[in-house]
């Protein structure tokens, strides 16, 4: 420590590394002392404790991660169908409506050849997708 010039009756100053550790003293005695929590922080503990696990809500429709399972792979499946079908059936009305189909073809017919076209595209992207990966 270095002494206070002579005639003042200050406190002698600390140097930054004697500030440092009597900071870090500090820190560390109270880090060993219990903590107590107040009333207040008990409270709000208790609230949010009550939030997370559910008390004091409602009960509803509750599934657990298999029946989530299921909901996403139906949405999925939902979704994938609509993709395929949609633009051939949209297609395949419009041409019954403007041209019509020529003998022995019918709307269903040119939906099931319209999606198992979009099938294939599907299939032969994926299977390029596959060789093009390594590259």
């Amino acid at each position: 420590m270095h002494a206070p010039p002579p005639g003042t009756d200050a406190q002698p100053t600390l140097t930054e590394a004697e500030a440092a550790r009597a900071r870090l003293d500090r820190i560390a005695r109270t880090a060993q002392e219990p903590v107590r929590p107040t009333p207040e922080g008990a409270r709000a503990a208790d609230a949010l404790r009550r939030r997370r696990h559910g008390a004091g809500r409602r009960e509803g429709f509750r599934l657990g991660w298999g029946g989530w399972l299921v909901v996403e792979l139906v949405a999925i499946a939902a979704i994938a169908g609509i993709y395929l079908a949609w633009p051939p059936t949209a297609a395949c009305r419009e041409q019954e409506a403007t041209l019509g189909f020529f003998a022995g073809d019918t709307l269903g017919k040119c939906i099931r050849r319209g999606v198992a076209a979009r099938i294939d595209d599907v299939d032969q992207r994926l299977k390029m997708a596959v060789r093009h990966s390594g590259h």
